[in-house]
């Protein structure tokens, strides 16, 4: 069985494996001050960003929710630690509503 690197990469970036890492990565470049992590953690929310947008019932909020952790970068570099946070409660939010609801099937 031949597997191709772009389709594991695909795979890990799309599902419940990239959005755990893009919100670990975020948490822990806040945590350290990395801009570089937060940066890395909104690559890693984009797939499922335009994934889930879509999607009717997240059209037009997904798109913007990777923005959210830029945002959180700007915080840091600027040293606001707590609005750092608050930046990405919309994303964590979104994406635990859609765990809730998943599970709840």
């Amino acid at each position: 069985m031949d597997v191709d690197f772009r389709s594991i990469l695909a795979i890990w970036l799309n599902g419940w494996l990239g959005i755990i890492t893009a919100i670990v990565l975020v948490c822990i470049g806040i945590y350290l001050k990395r801009i570089k992590l937060i940066i890395l953690g909104a690559f890693f929310a984009i797939p499922i960003s335009w994934y889930l947008g879509f999607t009717p019932r997240f059209r037009y909020i997904m798109y913007a929710l990777p923005l959210f952790f830029i945002g959180s970068a700007i915080a840091i570099k600027y040293g606001k630690n707590r609005l750092a946070w608050i930046f990405i409660l919309p994303f964590v939010g979104v994406i635990g509503w859609l765990g809730f609801t998943v599970l709840g099937q």
